[in-house]
């Protein structure tokens, strides 16, 4: 029996028949035996490096099913794997580097790797899979440049490779590559990346050591296809965020089903949250990745401060790599700035929301993201549904995955009367954007759209889950103030009344009455602040 160990893993029987196990542990555990002189390696050994983050008996019940895995593969040649209850044995192997040792040097020089493809989330298995390349390397007398080393490419982009561990074929095979397809798109909406691997770029063998890991792997049970979804760091190979999802087989459009569709926009979250801790972020042109996601980090403060603090950030973003979604941020800032009345030089705020829109609107070459902000400012400032729904319309159209535009989709139908519409749009944003840090946004605009319905109960659920995720919210306590009050909650309504005179101590009952650009349009056509304003003096 063959098996191959340099560049894509592979196991043939003498006759030539492919015998190689799907699942990368069981490939794994082949490899590993093939690596020692008598091709033994004991249980606790195997379970130690695969299944480092589980206990005993759980690691032991994983061994036997990969084991009987690599059994069912191996068909007629089942009984080269010997085992008793503390050994793993395979008898009558032959490597390609026992076998054609010139080929396997070739074959390394040229670019590929030891046990390429096999990437397994588990820290164990990485430091031995590392340490075994440079072992097979320096036996092989191969000489590679250290990637370690190499200099940061004078570019913004970061690298963003994916990689696909063991799949079930079909269905669940197709769900796997479009999810991590899905999660490269979307996080290249957000920010300067170069996606590698899968449907993107192919990843070339010198690609510095730097960047993210997105690592995708599943299995078909039972009638679902279950993923789990990695995200670690190249340089340090630290794991970063995972999560898991399961979506039955039979949905007709499985990767806009069930959890995945909130885990794209997660894993995208997380990957732009985390760029200020990579050290290529620090310094030169990747910096500007950091800038944006810190400038996020501020601006759902609503501290005046650090409002300004995010558009700094944002304004040095851009004198690196100038681009249409960091004008589109800086759209956002500024109608913060606006609703959470932060600032005093209104008319400049809006001049500056109309001239940054123009400007990401002419560099987006049709990035979601940047429709999404722009038509969200479109409906919030400018009183313009229209744009603001075709804006909507084509950023949905492009990304199905992006929270943002179904929030501004949202905005904008309830502009325009369709509140049915608009709260399943708002709903769903919430859906996807449930487990990042800026749910509150998406649950405020849900608030509102009820509010517009007149469903009071919903109004209040919504904004009580903005204002407990984000106190410092304005815009969250004005409408819970008042629907406080509808509802005859005067002990709630008192003490958000007192955060909200906190927050902005030059609210008054006159200026939400009386002043036309004070950001509670809905609030006031509501009727509410009418019937029940006079209440505030008993508070």
């Amino acid at each position: 029996m063959f098996i191959r160990l340099v560049g894509v893993f592979e196991v043939r029987d003498d006759s030539g028949r492919d015998c190689t196990p799907r699942g990368a542990k069981a490939r794994a555990i082949l490899a590993m035996l093939c690596q020692t002189p008598d091709r033994r390696r004991a249980r606790r050994w195997l379970e130690a490096r695969l299944w480092s983050d589980r206990g005993a008996e759980q690691a032991s019940g994983s061994l036997r099913q990969a084991l009987m895995e690599i059994r069912k593969a191996l068909g007629t040649e089942a009984d080269r794997l010997e085992t008793d209850r503390d050994t793993v044995r395979l008898q009558g192997v032959l490597t390609d580097l026992e076998q054609d040792q010139p080929a396997a040097v070739r074959a390394l020089q040229s670019g590929r790797e030891f046990l390429e493809g096999i990437d397994i989330i588990d820290q164990s298995f990485e430091d031995w899979l590392r340490e075994e390349r440079q072992r097979v390397e320096t036996a092989m007398g191969v000489q590679r440049p250290d990637q370690a080393r190499l200099p940061v490419a004078q570019t913004a982009r970061l690298p963003f490779v994916i990689r696909l561990g063991g799949l079930p074929q079909g269905v669940g095979s197709f769900a796997g590559r479009a999810l991590a397809d899905a999660i490269g798109r979307l996080l290249s909406e957000f920010a300067h990346i170069d996606v590698y691997g899968s449907g993107g770029a192919p990843i070339p063998p010198d690609l510095p050591r730097e960047g993210m890991t997105l690592h995708v792997e599943g299995a078909e049970i039972q009638d679902r296809v279950h993923v789990l979804v990695s995200l670690s760091s190249i340089a340090s190979g630290q794991i970063i965020w995972n999560q898991r999802a399961a979506v039955p087989v039979a949905e007709a459009d499985f990767i806009g089903a069930g959890d995945l569709p909130p885990l794209v926009f997660q894993a995208a979250d997380a990957a732009l949250a985390h760029f200020p801790q990579l050290p290529e972020c620090q310094d030169g042109p990747r910096r500007a990745n950091a800038l944006i996601a810190n400038a996020l980090s501020d601006m759902f403060s609503y501290d005046g401060d650090r409002l300004l603090a995010a558009d700094r950030q944002l304004v040095e973003a851009g004198e690196i790599a100038t681009s249409a979604r960091i004008y589109a941020w800086r759209v956002l800032v500024r109608q913060i700035m606006v609703v959470e009345r932060t600032g005093e030089d209104y008319p400049q705020l809006m001049a500056e929301i109309d001239e940054f829109s123009r400007k990401a609107l002419e560099l987006s070459k049709a990035n979601p993201l940047v429709l999404s902000l722009v038509g969200l400012s479109r409906v919030m400032i400018d009183e313009n549904p229209t744009a603001g729904s075709i804006l909507a319309r084509d950023a949905l159209a492009m990304s199905p995955y992006n929270a943002h535009s179904y929030l501004a989709q949202a905005v904008a139908l309830s502009r325009q009367g369709d509140n049915p519409g608009a709260l399943e749009s708002a709903r769903r944003g919430a859906e996807i954007a449930a487990r990042t840090a800026h749910v509150h946004w998406w649950e405020a605009v849900s608030g509102l759209v009820a509010l517009r319905c007149e469903n009071y109960a919903a109004a209040i659920a919504h904004y009580e889950a903005a204002h407990y995720r984000a106190p410092s919210f304005r815009a969250a306590m004005r409408h819970l103030l008042f629907l406080y009050l509808a509802v005859g909650e005067r002990e709630k309504a008192a003490r958000v009344y007192r955060g909200l005179i906190r927050a902005e101590p030059g609210f008054t009952l006159d200026r939400i009455q009386n002043e036309p650009d004070y950001p509670a349009v809905t609030l006031r056509r509501s009727g509410l602040v009418d019937k029940h304003g006079h209440l505030l003096e008993g508070l």
